[in-house]
């Protein structure tokens, strides 16, 4: 059980997780609704309309799953990986709202 908890309980395979499954998420929107439009008209989709913040933001949602995950098992180091990847994620939101 040691080896188990050492080896998920690390700064970098929460931040790993936690930046992750915001991409994995945020692909999986475009496959299931836009899939037929090319990822260029995509992007200048959301970027016309200003979804994408928003949808950014919808795409980390999931990172409490997985924070709730490693506070359970009491990984605090997982734990503080998700929060800094969380973050990381929030300032891409505000710096895409600052200057597009």
């Amino acid at each position: 059980m040691i080896k188990i908890s050492r080896r998920w309980n690390r700064f970098w395979t929460g931040m790993a997780l936690g930046v992750a499954l915001p991409a994995l998420v945020f692909t999986a929107f475009y496959l299931v609704m836009y899939s037929g439009m090319p990822v260029n008209k995509y992007f200048g989709y959301l970027f016309f309309n200003r979804t994408l913040p928003k949808l950014i933001g919808l795409c980390v949602l999931p990172n409490l799953l997985v924070f709730y995950f490693f506070l359970n098992r009491e990984y605090w180091r997982a734990t503080r990986g998700v929060i800094a990847a969380t973050l990381l994620c929030t300032l891409g939101i505000v710096a895409i709202k600052i200057f597009i």
